[in-house]
């Protein structure tokens, strides 16, 4: 048992073409296979190690504030360090490890070093070096050959973890993984940067009696330790566990059984309520490197608030435990195939995290703590987005001629930068064009006030040279096109360039007006989609890439992670999901209006945020499709407490019993039985949705005669919604003559029986309202901006969700009050195909749009934007989208693409503030 709780004040590593922590956190949480990335032959020597801790323990130091020597005593701090390496292979003589020992004590930050093999022995070691205020490095090495890397079977490519019954085995890995401890009151009294806490360790030899009973005692002294972080807040279950899952099948089988044991003692079973993730199944087999690896994964997770992905997990071994894959069903452990954001618990307490460090002699059991503060304070930035592959290079002028000459010098860098790195690493190659899109960008906001921008997406020195090579020819032709063209299609087709990629340029920018001088305007549009949109999977990535957001979106409500439905976007199990069943879980989401209609809320807000808080962009006008109107208010801070919105929806009767579920008020309406049972109801469904082609007048026509059918939503002049009882339905449909798709949403909203509920949703969405914002929000309700008080808006929603939807004229709406930028804040992008459809149409009816010129009629220019693609990942849809947003000349701030970190540089400033500096 511990006597002081430990702190990690400082993190670092570097393997293969990853160079720095940020680029390695960002392939621990995507789970990217890097074992095969070292691409050049390495000897274990002692130079290269010794040059290699004194590298990584310099980085972790340098950033430490300069008050820490107060707080350490009267001796500074660069003599207050010992190192302890974890080099499991060496096979190094006592003479080799004395000279390397010595080298290293001679550094100016290293007070003395050792060499041992075993992190569970290093560890405890540092806890009797901290428990005298000492600062203690633990650095873990592997050095590996390429040859031993590319003998190996093409079958290992493709890592899962030991565990997993298509295991073929590990791929060797070289790299080193450090981190720094200090005592728990040391750091903080030096206000050091805290990623996480060391609240429990016990060590055992490698034996099944032995490691059960080691695992019983972590676990027995976390939950009886005091609190001793100031934020005051206890500690939860475990809910994450790093494995080891050594390749062998001996130990890959006793590690698993133990901990299936000892966790089942321990807790009480809560089925799919602990992940289990492990780190070789993204590196492969580090040795010393891969000890020190777990702790460091367990470390940022925590500190990221997020549960890591097992790498193409499928399914646990059938034959690795004496009993069968029961065992795993009936334990409280899930695999995650994905990582996902890891959300506040709701009782308030801090999240555990244990690590389970097997090796062939010894064995250990850790159990750390994330590190809290005030939650307007813990904003936990990372470099995430600013380490990625995919870079956005701006290009700016204020006229063709300037676009051109500024393509053609940024084609002459980036091909004699890609001369020069050659000879380079991967690593030097993605610096390469960091830097110098970077530059790109400084020069962009330099020129901001210019009209026009090329907005280029590349992952690589030869990508982007294809990119400016397509956009050299593509922003010719389009500024051609607005000089000579007649309109034969819809004006905007014709004046943008856009790649594959997502690169893009427009040359008629919705932002700017013309005239003699152009001038931008403001005239951004928020569109808040249905609750229909929502699926398995939704949002996964988006904490990740802006952790801006986490605080403020997890203050909306008690347990946001409920109001997220964490469990049902991210479903929990043993086995991989296959297709289908994760098409069930859609259907089953889709099923519960409550539950989708509090998602559809829940992520309008984190869509939002995204844009108002990382982006620093307002909308002028906003506007919701169906029930995408409540998201508005909610998202854009019109109620007080829209967290109390979970609680209201969760125990409605008119949305799981009333117009959803049972649909008891269509039961009455139309005077039929109740359903005996749920599954009665589903096997003779009374209401369903389809989406059709066909204009308004012809349904209404074929609707006559049939009280129980209706258009519920007009989404273009030719597509609606037809609903109502099923066969009647069909009917209407066939005598229409068109193809008709089901929704599978059986909820009766926007239909004339849902007027019986009216009183009651006004009650539901009547809440206290916070001063006026200067958004204007636009209801289908009346086609007007709505008041900002709480029974207007209470109403308005009633109405809204009662009468039928008319977005055409939605659209038009806002369009003619000057909306020109129409941003889709949720998921998918189906209002920004509509609102193009719906404007196009608008111009081609236009009586005298026949007789104008291109560059007439995009005076009117509009662009959609979506920021959500189911099956594309969020990452590469937000950089399409700002791409197109800046050449629209949309202004945003774009400093987290380019800096940002992991580390807590707290010598003279926050990362959060450190990132906030570069960018002014």
């Amino acid at each position: 048992m511990l006597t002081n709780d430990i702190a990690i004040v400082g993190i670092d590593s570097q393997l293969g073409e990853f160079a720095n922590i940020d680029r390695v956190a960002r392939a621990l949480y995507l789970g990217k296979n890097i074992a095969k990335q070292v691409d050049k032959d390495i000897a274990s020597t002692n130079s290269l190690i010794c040059s290699t801790v004194i590298a990584s323990t310099a980085r972790m130091v340098e950033v430490l504030p300069g008050n820490a020597t107060v707080a350490l005593g009267s001796n500074p701090l660069s003599t207050q360090l010992d190192v302890i390496i974890i080099d499991e292979a060496s096979e190094k003589s006592d003479e080799q490890v004395s000279v390397l020992t010595a080298n290293l004590s001679a550094q100016s930050h290293i007070n003395n070093a050792i060499v041992m093999s075993q992190l569970s022995e290093a560890l405890t070691l540092a806890i009797s070096l901290t428990d005298k205020g000492r600062l203690v490095a633990l650095v873990g090495l592997s050095f590996t050959s390429t040859k031993s890397i590319t003998e190996q079977s093409n079958a290992k490519s493709n890592n899962t973890i030991s565990f997993d019954r298509n295991f073929a085995g590990y791929q060797s890995t070289s790299g080193v993984a450090s981190l720094l401890l200090a005592s728990q009151v040391i750091a903080q009294r030096a206000q050091l940067p805290i990623y996480a806490q060391l609240n429990s360790l016990s060590v055992a030899p490698a034996n099944a009696s032995a490691m059960k009973a080691a695992v019983l005692e972590s676990l027995h002294n976390t939950k009886a330790r005091p609190v001793t972080d100031y934020a005051n807040k206890a500690q939860s279950t475990i809910s994450l566990l790093e494995v080891s899952a050594l390749e062998g099948d001996f130990h890959s089988v006793l590690e698993s059984s133990v901990l299936l044991e000892a966790y089942r003692e321990a807790y009480a079973v809560e089925p799919l309520t602990c992940a289990i993730s492990c780190a070789r199944s993204i590196t492969g087999e580090g040795a010393g490197f891969s000890q020190v690896l777990g702790l460091l994964r367990t470390v940022i997770a925590l500190q990221q608030r997020y549960i890591p992905g097992i790498n193409h997990w499928q399914a646990p071994k059938i034959e690795q435990l004496s009993c069968d894959i029961n065992s795993w069903h009936s334990s409280n452990f899930y695999f995650p195939t994905e990582s996902r954001t890891r959300y506040p618990n709701a009782e308030g307490s801090k999240h555990c995290a244990a690590y389970s460090c097997l090796t062939q002699d010894s064995y250990c059991h850790l159990v750390l703590t994330e590190h809290t503060l005030d939650n307007t304070e813990d904003i936990r930035l990372n470099g995430f987005l600013a380490s990625s592959d995919l870079h956005l290079i701006l290009v700016n002028g204020e006229n063709q001629a300037q676009l051109q000459q500024q393509l053609l010098q940024l084609a002459l860098l980036c091909q004699s930068t890609f001369i020069e790195s050659q000879s380079q690493s991967q690593a030097q190659k993605h610096d390469a064009l960091n830097k110098m899109a970077d530059q790109q960008y400084q020069q962009y906001l330099r020129d901001s006030t210019k009209k026009y921008t090329v907005a280029l997406l590349a992952e690589s020195l030869e990508e982007l040279t294809k990119e400016i090579q397509l956009a050299q020819s593509g922003v010719s032709n389009v500024f051609v096109n607005l000089s000579q063209g007649e309109l034969k299609t819809t004006a905007s087709s014709l004046t943008q360039w856009k790649t594959p990629k997502g690169s893009y340029f427009s040359a008629t920018p919705a932002c700017y007006t013309e005239g003699d001088v152009a001038e931008k305007s403001n005239n951004v549009c928020f569109m808040y989609p249905g609750i229909g949109a929502t699926y398995v999977g939704l949002g996964r990535d988006l904490f990740q890439l802006f952790p801006q957001i986490y605080t403020e979106v997890a203050s909306l409500a008690g347990d946001i992670g409920s109001s997220l439905k964490d469990t049902l976007l991210n479903p929990r199990s043993i086995s991989r999901l296959d297709f289908k069943a994760l098409k069930q879980r859609d259907l089953a989401l889709r099923g519960s209006l409550a539950d989708i209609a509090e998602a559809g809320v829940g992520f309008a807000c984190v869509f939002s945020k995204i844009f108002t808080k990382v982006f620093k962009l307002n909308a002028d006008f906003a506007t919701g499709y169906s029930m995408g109107e409540v998201s508005m208010y909610a998202a854009l801070g019109c109620w007080q407490q829209p967290g109390l919105m979970s609680a209201r929806l969760a125990n409605s009767a008119t949305f799981n019993e009333r117009l959803c579920g049972d649909l008891l008020t269509l039961r009455e309406h139309w005077d039929l039985p109740l359903a005996n049972s749920p599954t009665q109801a589903s096997a003779v469904p009374i209401w369903e949705t389809y989406t059709i082609k066909a204009t308004l007048a012809q349904v209404e026509a074929a609707c006559l005669g049939e009280p129980r059918v209706y258009c519920t939503i007009i989404n273009t002049p030719d597509s609606v919604l037809l609903a109502g009882y099923p066969a009647d339905c069909l009917r209407v449909i066939a005598s229409l003559g068109v193809r008709a798709m089901p929704l599978n949403m059986a909820n009766a909203i926007h239909s004339a029986p849902a007027k019986a509920e009216y009183d009651n949703m006004v009650a539901l969405y009547t809440m206290a309202v916070n001063t006026r914002i200067n958004t204007k929000l636009y209801s289908s309700s009346c086609y007007l901006p709505v008041p900002q008080l709480s029974k207007a808006i209470a109403n308005s929603i009633a109405k809204c969700l009662c009468d039928r939807v008319d977005f055409p004229r939605l659209v038009n709406t806002l369009y003619d009050n000057g909306a020109r930028v129409f941003i889709e804040m949720g998921p998918g992008r189906s209002l920004c195909s509509w609102v193009d459809k719906i404007l196009e149409h608008e111009h081609k009816q236009h009586k005298h749009q026949k007789d104008l010129p291109i560059k007439e009629v995009c005076n009117k220019n509009s662009v959609s934007v979506p920021v959500n693609a189911k099956g594309v990942s969020d990452e590469l849809t937000y950089f399409r989208a700002i791409a197109k947003l800046v050449s629209h000349g949309v202004t945003l701030d774009l400093s987290s693409l380019f800096y940002g970190s992991i580390i807590m540089n707290k010598k003279t400033t926050t990362n959060h503030n450190k990132m906030t500096a570069q960018h002014s």
